[in-house]
């Protein structure tokens, strides 16, 4: 079988199976299974594949048409152009919160050793990507779950960076980092509503359910958030940003609004609500 025929093979399992992203699926498990990179792909296609290599590699097709996520099966995926550790237990990281680390450089480029606490950390996209774009900063990501948490160290290593302190804790403990007078605040918390929670994909179902449950109307986390850590915790002249469902801004807004003097919904690249920030 060559690399093409296996390519081909798997594609179109992942589409019986009615998987949207069957083309990209095959060719980065295949990538994978055989250990090249996508230029090695397209050039190498007519050559011949290992047999055990070709078992591997539609074994790894049987885990994704089971629901299983690429991400998981890969072991790493991409966010800011860095590579992240990721699987079971902790949430994959997503296009969209790029967004929230790019308005966190924007308002960070003007403050001399800025102070950021990155709650809900999982696996760190977020605190180690503010913190290789801002050099001077002190980064805390703040996160609560075993599983999750070690892949946070984890990454903390494979980006090199020693300005993130990774803190085990959980964000509703009015005794975590209380000695920390944060510049800005930012979180990806969990916002799903307890009752859609059983409406998620399969896929999405695969990841921790402690990182998609925020409460019975999806803002338990964001109530804390702005009654204790925006109004006690921030530096008076702080800011917040945080991640939210599409049509959660305008009431994130309104709970920010008193204690802050500036609030903004952010849009994502399909136009539908996708961050909140605050100003004090």
């Amino acid at each position: 079988m060559t690399i093409n025929e296996a390519y081909r093979s798997g594609i179109d399992m992942l589409k019986s199976n009615r998987l949207t992203d069957a083309e990209f699926d095959a060719r980065c498990l295949l990538e994978f299974a055989l250990d090249i990179d996508p230029t090695r792909f397209f050039i190498s296609r007519s050559e011949l594949i290992d047999v055990k290599k070709a078992e591997y590699y539609f074994t790894l097709i049987n885990r994704r048409m089971n629901g299983e996520p690429l991400q998981y099966i890969l072991g790493k995926w991409e966010f800011m152009s860095n590579e992240f550790c990721v699987g079971k237990g902790v949430l994959i990281p997503r296009p969209e919160t790029e967004k929230l680390v790019e308005l966190a450089k924007e308002y960070l480029t003007d403050i001399e050793k800025p102070v950021v606490v990155d709650l809900c950390s999982g696996s760190g996209c977020i605190a180690i990507s503010i913190a290789k774009l801002i050099p001077d900063a002190t980064v805390y990501a703040v996160e609560k779950y075993d599983d999750a948490f070690c892949y946070l160290t984890k990454n903390i290593s494979l980006n090199e960076v020693n300005n993130v302190v990774a803190v085990q804790g959980d964000l509703f403990d009015k005794e975590l980092l209380r000695d920390v007078s944060a510049d800005l605040i930012v979180s990806n918390p969990p916002y799903i509503r307890k009752a859609d929670i059983e409406t998620l994909s399969d896929e999405v179902k695969c990841e921790p359910v402690t990182a998609l449950d925020g409460g019975e109307d999806g803002y338990d986390f964001y109530r804390f958030l702005s009654s204790y850590w925006l109004n006690e915790f921030l530096d008076k002249n702080g800011a917040v940003m945080v991640e939210c469902a599409e049509d959660q801004g305008d009431y994130i807004s309104e709970l920010f609004s008193e204690y802050s003097e500036k609030n903004e919904i952010i849009y994502d690249f399909n136009g539908l609500q996708r961050i909140v920030t605050a100003y004090k």
